[in-house]
């Protein structure tokens, strides 16, 4: 609003926030009480069989291979992508040359990727970070690309006309207008990671939070389940409130 005050602002977003997580919890307490427990457990069922797990030393390890083995993936992927999205922005006949890899990458459901990536390794945890790589690789690719393609051209002519340095040019320029978009990239692929690194766990490996839900779907402990669910979701969440969510904030301040 316009006459809100910048602190009330800054208050009001964080109090939204927590209140739609609060909305959805009593949602889900609500719709949980007309079902049995092994179809929807409510919360509270949910909490207790999050503590289950963490007492009986089940979910500290589980958590770490599958933070570790997403953590490649998505790095193999960043090494990969962001400058070959850069190459085909900044060089048209790259794009033209590569484009259809990168649709055709883009359209191969993650499933026929684990399913070859377990023919070729076996059940490792190979699979898992050749899964997340290739997942993740077409959305970063495609938005450096197209990031670098909208870099006002204006600005750029401005700049070679006061013979500015490449080096100003980039940090003045370009990465203002690459930076948030390729950020908010990464935080949709940070989301994709940790979904295709459960996913692969599930299906190629006996490890990981991925091989605990397995076990607990086959056990029929739903309850275990949703505690694996929300430590996914809390993972993602606390990736972007601490760490891109500020870097974002930063690279979108104009530079000194």
């Amino acid at each position: 609003m316009l006459g809100m005050r910048p602190a009330a602002r800054r208050l009001r977003s964080p109090l939204l926030w927590w209140t739609g997580v609060a909305l959805a919890i009593l949602i889900w307490h609500l719709v949980a009480r007309s079902q049995p427990e092994y179809v929807l457990p409510g919360p509270q069922t949910t909490w207790k069989a999050l503590v289950g797990l963490i007492r009986h030393d089940e979910l500290g390890g589980a958590l770490l291979l599958t933070i570790e083995r997403g953590a490649i993936g998505l790095m193999f992927s960043c090494l990969i992508g962001m400058p070959l999205g850069w190459a085909m922005g900044t060089w048209p006949w790259i794009s033209e040359l590569l484009d259809s890899w990168v649709q055709v990458l883009m359209s191969i459901p993650p499933i026929i990727i684990v399913v070859v990536g377990m023919i070729w390794l076996g059940p490792t945890a190979g699979v898992v970070i050749l899964v997340v790589a290739l997942v993740t690789l077409p959305l970063l690719t495609t938005t450096v690309r197209d990031a670098v393609t909208g870099v006002d051209i204006d600005l750029l002519d401005m700049a070679r006309v006061f013979a500015r340095s490449r080096a100003w040019t980039a940090r003045r320029i370009i990465l203002p207008a690459v930076a948030p978009p390729v950020l908010s990239a990464v935080t949709v692929a940070v989301g994709q990671s940790v979904r295709a690194t459960v996913m692969s766990e599930l299906l190629s490996t006996a490890t990981g939070l991925g091989a605990q839900v397995q076990q607990a779907r086959t056990n029929l402990e739903t309850a275990d389940v949703f505690a694996l669910s929300a430590v996914m979701a809390t993972l993602t969440l606390a990736l972007e409130l601490f760490l891109l969510g500020p870097l974002r904030r930063r690279l979108a301040r104009p530079p000194s």
